[in-house]
């Protein structure tokens, strides 16, 4: 198979300059949170902004070419999760790690950036933060953008073990960067870009042994019942897009279609790109943006008509 012209390329025109993306600190319920967002011109402020939430591990650099594709168009924000990249590290027993203890801090941040309703984009853990919103928020959430969410893997002794034995720190600690590069799939100079850009936070202890003990609570968390969304996915009133990888080793063929329909009255639209893993935009960048810029202009119906 041909591989697809880089995200970057496919981000912009020859000649293109990239919208500038710049972090800020935004303080939620006493924790600082890493924030990315652009200089929007004045006349695109009016259409519906896009929120980025990135995966366990994962920060919000790792996710720029979504953000650079976009930004000229709209506002466009991500964060870096309590735990991870430059946001705050809480200790676990201090901060309940998991998708709704995220989704709650999403109200606050939102409100902070001036966004009112918006197109959430959730990756991994990210994804289920993003439903955790949608059910307690359905107004302010205009399109749904899963890409390989978590919560829709089946109870059952594989669960179990994977998240008990991920909940491990210094099991998870020794795996880590295995796990990452088996999660990004095949190589790309984006996906080197991100593994270096990890190297270099832990480098920094910016996401040392913290980092590691959140991505394990978080683990945990992902094993107890509560967190399973095929039951409240069902109440979900946003249209939703799932994406998924093919290559995804966290996200099977059988959890998309758990989560296709579970989500919503009539389920979720899925569209699954070839060759990609759990952040599948960076080998198939072209048409996660194809997929991405339908749901946005569906989202601007949407606020047109609510205006």
């Amino acid at each position: 198979m041909t591989q697809e012209t880089s995200s970057t390329e496919a981000a912009r025109g020859p000649g293109d300059e990239p919208p500038r993306i710049a972090e800020r600190g935004i303080v939620v319920k006493g924790l600082r949170l890493a924030t990315a967002m652009n200089d929007a011109p004045p006349e695109v402020k009016s259409r519906v902004p896009l929120v980025v939430l990135p995966a366990a591990g994962f920060a919000w650099g790792d996710y720029r070419p979504i953000l650079e594709h976009f930004g000229g168009e709209r506002r466009v924000f991500a964060l870096d999760w309590p735990g991870f990249g430059a946001s705050a590290k809480p200790s676990p027993t201090d901060f309940a790690y998991g998708a709704p203890a995220y989704a709650e801090l999403l109200e606050p941040w939102l409100n902070a950036l001036g966004a009112t309703r918006v197109v959430l984009l959730g990756n991994g853990i990210g994804g289920a933060a993003a439903l955790h919103f949608a059910l307690a928020q359905p107004e302010r959430v205009l399109g749904l953008f899963l890409v390989a969410p978590a919560g829709f893997a089946p109870a059952g002794i594989a669960r179990m073990l994977a998240t008990r034995l991920l909940g491990m720190p210094a099991l998870l600690e020794r795996i880590a960067p295995l796990l990452a590069n088996l999660a990004l799939g095949p190589a790309t100079p984006e996906t080197r870009a991100v593994l270096a850009a990890r190297k270099s936070r832990r480098a920094a202890n910016r996401d040392s042994d913290s980092g590691v003990l959140a991505e394990a609570a978080l683990w945990r968390a992902l094993g107890q019942p509560d967190a399973d969304l095929t039951g409240p996915a069902r109440q979900v009133s946003a249209s939703a897009m799932l994406v998924r990888g093919a290559l995804d080793p966290l996200f099977s063929a059988g959890d998309a279609r758990r989560a296709t329909e579970s989500i919503g009255p009539r389920g979720a639209v899925e569209v699954v790109l070839p060759g990609a893993g759990h952040l599948p935009f960076l080998q198939q960048p072209r048409r996660f943006y194809q997929a991405l810029a339908g749901m946005l202009g569906a989202a601007e119906y949407r606020a047109a008509a609510l205006s």
